[in-house]
């Protein structure tokens, strides 16, 4: 069947990753991905899975979403190569279809991430006054970064394979009223309210029995189902794990993939963000349990950023 092409600009604006940087803050994305997932959750709002195609030594990968009460759809694709990643996002309207903008997905990856961890930890952590931080790569710090904006810890205990007691120090001063410092895998978890893992490793980084009652670990490091972050006995000790969006969650989570595995996580405590009744209430039962959110990265989130970003766009003209 023939499709006639809808007419567009001849010219589509790019956005690029030093706007979207200097026009966005991890706050406004939070709401606007809580927001998003409220749409899905009430049918106004899909997610498009990832799609991995492999060829040699690169990997293409494509993701997306659309949403009704934006008005918008995104489509994200990146390339992989030896662990690096670069992102560029197409935006569509949804009411006539035409394509939008082209923006650089560097920037929307750095904050839309953290951005989904801190509503986690809004909604999820029991307190906050102790992090462990396993990873201080890009994700890591801008983790550190985010969670620090939006929530009053008073420690900060970091687990890197590299020497961190430099970008410690620099945290420290930027956030005077909290302690960051260097630690081992154990020091960090004992005694943490919130343990956030943002690592390339494929192995389990802590003991799960290190955990204290109360915990919550957010797990984002790995979107491949080949390797977890995660050990057996703390999918065990949480009550619940709560993931994105399941359709991608169970393919895709290799803490997820494990647990079952392993007969450590059966499907009944696995909960995702559309079956929670009302986001912006607690997500915790009882104080004391450990609970688990793991995160692989979803279309929504992306669209949720881009949607600000394009925002932002329109304004700098009016």
């Amino acid at each position: 069947m023939n499709e006639t092409p809808m007419s567009h600009p001849a010219s589509l604006p790019f956005i690029d990753d030093a706007f979207i940087g200097a026009h966005l803050d991890y706050a406004g994305v939070q709401r606007a991905i809580e927001s998003a997932f409220t749409s899905l959750s009430e049918g106004r709002a899909a997610i498009q899975a990832r799609a991995r195609t492999e060829c040699g030594g690169f990997r293409l990968s494509t993701m997306g979403a659309a949403c009704r009460d934006m008005g918008l759809s995104l489509v994200k694709t990146y390339g992989t190569v030896q662990g690096r990643f670069d992102f560029v996002c197409n935006l569509f309207d949804t009411t006539t279809g035409a394509p939008l903008a082209v923006m650089q997905g560097n920037e929307l990856t750095r904050l839309r991430t953290p951005a989904l961890t801190c509503l986690a930890v809004a909604r999820a952590a029991a307190r906050t006054r102790r992090l462990a931080l396993f990873g201080a790569g890009a994700q890591g710090k801008a983790h550190a970064e985010a969670l620090l904006q939006a929530f009053a810890f008073e420690e900060v205990r970091v687990v890197d394979m590299q020497d961190v007691s430099a970008w410690c120090a620099q945290m420290a001063q930027r956030f005077p009223g909290c302690a960051f410092m260097p630690s081992g895998p154990g020091h960090a978890v004992r005694g943490a309210d919130v343990v956030v893992t943002a690592t390339r490793a494929k192995e389990p980084v802590f003991d799960g029995d290190w955990l204290e009652p109360h915990a919550l670990v957010a797990a984002i490091g790995t979107s491949l189902p080949t390797g977890t972050e995660l050990d057996e006995r703390t999918l065990r000790r949480a009550s619940r794990m709560i993931v994105e969006w399941k359709p991608q969650s169970l393919m895709e989570a290799g803490e997820v993939v494990a647990g079952r595995r392993w007969g450590a996580l059966d499907e009944g405590r696995i909960v995702d963000l559309t079956e929670i009744a009302d986001l912006s209430m607690p997500w915790r039962r009882p104080s004391d349990e450990v609970l688990v959110f793991k995160a692989v990265g979803v279309g929504l989130t992306d669209l949720a950023a881009a949607s600000l970003a394009w925002k932002a766009w329109g304004a700098r003209s009016a």
